[in-house]
Order: structure tokens, then C-alpha cells, then sequence
């Protein structure tokens, strides 16, 4: 059976990421496997007779994992299948290996190794642009985010949409968190008007508003159905939005239970793994974001 993965290392972060993924995974009814990833440092204590033997290194970072589940239970309430998995090396590297067959990757959005002016940790950084086909959930903290602000008790899942394959992607991820959870859906397709400057000794011209409005709003309708949205038409929201892409979803991610979004958009290149406005959202929205990627072999 397909798993939750979530990175732990012990900070308050990761441990706000691993509740988050634990209720995840007790939503979707498969089991949570906790991963710390380590390698040995000074604070470890004194070296072993040989150097490749940190047996009891690996014993004492199981029981920290063990541990941080049982915290998380008592924490949640939630019960679910879980496993704890301590591996020795590089954090980014084993988080993506491991969760190469996951349903989901979740991760803190910063750790015990992170300064304190950096809004993404490096390893939440590495993993969002290396995962290949696996979403990926960055887990804000609460002193960077939002409580979220529901209508009654219906949580509220954002999808950021701009007409591409890959935003047709998250909404299909989004309209399965809406199924599952009873969420409310709101697509949010964000328009802005970009022009050159008049030239010399001529007027510029732009078409009206309206109609700029108006085609966003078909492109948006366009995705919806190419994702096969069938949601009840209260918990169906369309949302279209004169700003930046990244502004726009920023802003409506505030009070949401999560953001999702493609990896790449429609100014995307190819050789990037992670686009301009995915980035900018991973490191600024106000509540849980999950950056999908296109199935593999599709263009």
C-alpha cells in the first residue's frame, strides 16, 4: 500500500508537519511512515572505535522518531498506521528516494538547521524541486501562517489555475481533497495585463477590461471541465483574478486549509523543476502548500 511520507528531524516545524500528515493520512486511510534522516556530528558525542560503526546512533535516533509519532497521536487524537524510519545520510536525498513511491511527501518548511531569515529551509527547498513525480506538501508554521477561516465548519482548498496541463493537475488533486474532506473548492485563475510601451509618436491600445476578464474566466471554465470538476455547486467556487499569479494566490490562501498548484505554469521553461509563481507561493502563502507535477510522459 501507497504511504504518507513526512520528514521529521525534532523541530517545532517538522512536528507541525508531521500532525498535518498524520491527519492526511488518516484521511486517506493509508499508513504514515515517519523519516528522520541524520548524519553523525559532534553533538552526537564521542566517535566510535570505527568510524562506520554508529549502530547505536541509529538505535537512539529510532527511538526519537518512535517517540515524535507517539507525541503527534497524543497531540491529534488521530490513530493511525504507522512506521518510523531512521536513515543515515543527507536529508533531501533520502526524503526524495523514500518517497519515490508515495502518495504524498510532506514536509516542515523549515528545520532545526535553518536561519533564522530564511523563509524555506534548504531541504524543504531541495525536496519541492527535486521530487520528480510525487506531490509535495510544505507545512507552514503556525507563526508564519493563518488559522484557517472555514464557512461553519467547511475548510476551504485553493487551486491555482492558468490553463495548463499541470494546473489541470492540481485541480484534479484539489477537487480529491474536496471529495474526501468536504471541503470547499476555490479555483483561482489569476490575469494581468502586460503590455509594451506605446511607440514613439503613437498611441497604445488595449483591449477592454472586460473582455480580458471574460477570456480568463473561459480558461478557467475550460480547466474545470478538462479536470472533470463535480463538486455541488456550494462548495464550488470560481474565482477570477485581476494580479500577479503569485500575489493573487497569496492572498487566497489566507484562512485556507491548503494551496495547491502545478510545479510549472504556463510561462514555465522546461528545464525548470519548479516555476516562478510555485516557488514564490511555497515560500509566502499562509497555510499548507501542495505543488503537484505531471504524470510521467506527459508532455
Amino acid at each position: 500500500m501507497r504511504d504518507v511520507v513526512v520528514g521529521v528531524d525534532g523541530s517545532v516545524q517538522s512536528q507541525e508537519a508531521l500532525d498535518w500528515a498524520l491527519a492526511e493520512a488518516g484521511s486517506r486511510g493509508v499508513p504514515l511512515t515517519a523519516v528522520l534522516a541524520w548524519e553523525p556530528s559532534w553533538q552526537d558525542g564521542p566517535r566510535p572505535s570505527e568510524p562506520s560503526d554508529f549502530s547505536h546512533l541509529a538505535d537512539l535516533k529510532q527511538e526519537q522518531v518512535l517517540t515524535l509519532l507517539d507525541e503527534a497521536r497524543h497531540r491529534t487524537g488521530i490513530e493511525a498506521i504507522t512506521h518510523a524510519e531512521q536513515v543515515q545520510g543527507s536529508p533531501a536525498a533520502t526524503l526524495l528516494a523514500r518517497a519515490e513511491h508515495a502518495e504524498m511527501l510532506v514536509v516542515g518548511s523549515r528545520g532545526l538547521g535553518r536561519l533564522g531569515r530564511l523563509v524555506l529551509g534548504s531541504v524543504s527547498s531541495a525536496v519541492v524541486q527535486g521530487a520528480i513525480e510525487v506531490p509535495v506538501t510544505v507545512v507552514r508554521s503556525s507563526e508564519d501562517g493563518d488559522a484557517p477561516e472555514a464557512d461553519g465548519d467547511v475548510p476551504r482548498v485553493v487551486v491555482g489555475v492558468d490553463g495548463s496541463r499541470t494546473s489541470v493537475h492540481a485541480l484534479r488533486h484539489g477537487l480529491e481533497v474536496a471529495r474526501r474532506t468536504g471541503a470547499v473548492l476555490d479555483a483561482v485563475f489569476c490575469w494581468q495585463i502586460v503590455t509594451l510601451a506605446p511607440l514613439p509618436d503613437s498611441w497604445g491600445w488595449t483591449p477592454p477590461i472586460d473582455d480580458y476578464e471574460k477570456f480568463a474566466g473561459e480558461q478557467l471554465d475550460r480547466a474545470l471541465e478538462a479536470a472533470g470538476a463535480d463538486l455541488p455547486e456550494d462548495r464550488l467556487r470560481r474565482s477570477v483574478v485581476h494580479a500577479h499569479p503569485a500575489k493573487g494566490l497569496i492572498e487566497a490562501s489566507h484562512g485556507a486549509e491548503r494551496l495547491v498548484v502545478g510545479n510549472r505554469g504556463t510561462g514555465g521553461f522546461d528545464r525548470l523543476l519548479l516555476g516562478s509563481v510555485s516557488r514564490q507561493v511555497v515560500e509566502y502563502a499562509s497555510c499548507p502548500v501542495t505543488v503537484v507535477r505531471r504524470p510521467a510522459g506527459e508532455s
